[in-house]
């Protein structure tokens, strides 16, 4: 009899400890809560009953930060006591929908009238992944994106397309121009052989089709490199001279 009730008083606390969270994300905004009560939280969406504060402050300790936590990877996530593979796999997700989110409330019918418009898009798409991911872009005769496809590899450092499923594209999609971008998370941007003989075949494929190959672009943390002009055409920072910056401040 004494084991059920402090099972009620417990559930009772619990509750009550996740209600006057929500009221405070409601009223005060997530930006007033702290990296604790923030991940605590998102935690409340994955485990309906229970306390995670423990569990919040675990990840914390591990990850260091939100942000980290979702980007993680799954297995590095099961490491964490209290997560199996259930909730590390939910987890991992909510990154995806954020992005989803993201790209859905900007309507997602993109007018680009020029290469600088397009580059954005693809910085939208492709910048702080930390996995390497493509995109195609395809772009209708009055300069809409129409159609995107994002192709992502979480269990590889390399992504690519099939010649049958570009096609694919191309005949579902019938765009006027094809735009493919792919990203190098945590490297420079510069391509490798395999970029450069990728290009020469999607150009290909774009001529028999009679569509419009803008460019292949690729996003680094250097910035934005065109294949087409063999040169960055955005740049973020120069990694040398941050690492020579860094290595200063260090001494």
């Amino acid at each position: 009899m004494e084991k059920k009730k402090l099972k009620i008083e417990e559930k009772n606390i619990h509750e009550g400890h996740r209600k006057r969270l929500t009221d405070l994300a409601v009223n005060a905004g997530v930006d007033a809560m702290s990296d604790v009560q923030v991940v605590e939280f998102f935690l409340s969406y994955i485990f309906p009953r229970g306390d995670t504060n423990p569990l919040a402050h675990r990840l914390l300790e591990r990850f260091e930060t939100f942000t980290q936590i979702i980007e993680a990877d799954i297995n590095d996530l099961k490491s964490v006591s209290g997560i199996n593979d259930r909730s590390a796999k939910m987890i991992s997700m909510f990154g995806e929908l954020f992005y989803y989110y993201a790209t859905a409330k900007m309507g997602r019918k993109y007018v680009v009238n020029c290469k600088a418009e397009i580059i954005s898009v693809i910085e939208d798409c492709l910048r702080f992944r930390t996995s390497e991911n493509m995109i195609l872009l395809a772009i209708s005769a009055g300069n809409i994106i129409t159609h995107k496809r994002r192709i992502s590899n979480k269990d590889s450092s390399s992504v690519s397309i099939s010649v049958l499923d570009l096609t694919n594209f191309i005949a579902s999609a019938k765009p006027a121009s094809l735009v493919i971008a792919h990203c190098h998370p945590y490297g420079r941007a510069t391509p490798s052989s395999s970029d450069g003989e990728a290009f020469k075949l999607v150009e290909s494929i774009c001529t028999t089709c009679g569509v419009n190959f803008i460019d292949s672009y690729i996003v680094g943390e250097d910035g934005v490199y065109s294949q087409r002009d063999d040169k960055l055409v955005r740049t973020y920072y120069d990694i040398d001279q941050l690492k020579t910056a860094l290595k200063n401040v260090m001494k």
